[in-house]
């Protein structure tokens, strides 16, 4: 079996225009996520797929393979199945068995030692588990957070039987279950859980604490918190600046 990292990097952002492309100290913002997987010695392929010919190109010059991703699979509400399936029509060699490591280009900062990690410890639990998942504790209580009705009134947005807590939008903090999110950092799982459920998670996701520093990049601020990171004395020892290759 081999693991093949993707890297899904459309043209489009609306938060931050051209955001795959944006310059984060003299590299574009994906050269990042392929450098980082190129390092992983459990990383057998590295393969963007994106619906932009400047991406394309800054992905070959970063060492990455491309697959020119349809429209149909880049717009704003196009889900991630669809990109991955495309990538195994276009390459009926990748077997159904063979390990997807999902890396988004919108998170530059990630160990190589991390990703292998998150890929050994899937591998030992994956007659259990369809996917993992890396996540982080929640600051934020999400038994007590809100969505609104069409009416426009407030109703609670976490599902209330999750908690085995009686009125958890009522409830003291303290009786609460600890909750994660899901960072964006690194999922791993067999191209057969896109196959069977039509998504990248499947019924039975395995969760992937981190703790240490990263950051996904979701607007200008976000960018700016992680140049000034790049830019400190604080870098861990295994980072390094990408390279064109």
């Amino acid at each position: 079996m081999a693991s093949i990292a993707v890297i899904p990097a459309r043209g489009g952002s609306k938060s931050v225009p051209r955001k795959n492309l944006v310059n984060l100290l003299g590299h574009p913002l994906i050269a990042y996520s392929i450098d980082a997987a190129l390092k992983c010695k459990r990383i057998d392929r590295v393969i963007v797929s994106t619906d932009d010919e400047e991406i394309a190109d800054y992905a070959f010059k970063y060492g990455a393979e491309v697959v020119h991703r349809p429209a149909e699979f880049a717009t704003d509400d196009a889900r991630d199945d669809g990109l991955i399936l495309h990538i195994l029509q276009v390459h009926p060699n990748i077997r159904t068995d063979d390990k997807l490591v999902f890396l988004r280009p919108t998170h530059p900062i990630r160990n190589p030692n991390t990703i292998t990690a998150a890929q050994e410890h899937f591998d030992r639990n994956s007659s259990e588990f369809s996917s993992l998942r890396s996540m982080k504790s929640s600051q934020e209580i999400v038994f007590k957070t809100w969505g609104l009705a069409k009416d426009g009134s407030a109703i609670p947005a976490f599902n209330p039987h999750l908690t085995q807590v009686e009125d958890p939008s009522n409830a003291p903090r303290q009786i609460l279950p600890p909750t994660f999110y899901q960072d964006g950092y690194v999922e791993v799982l067999p191209f057969s859980t896109v196959m069977d459920f039509g998504n990248t998670s499947g019924p039975k996701v395995l969760p992937f604490l981190i703790d240490e520093f990263s950051h996904d990049i979701d607007y200008l601020s976000d960018l700016e918190q992680i140049s000034r990171y790049l830019m400190s004395s604080e870098l861990p020892s295994w980072f390094s600046f990408p390279k064109q290759r």
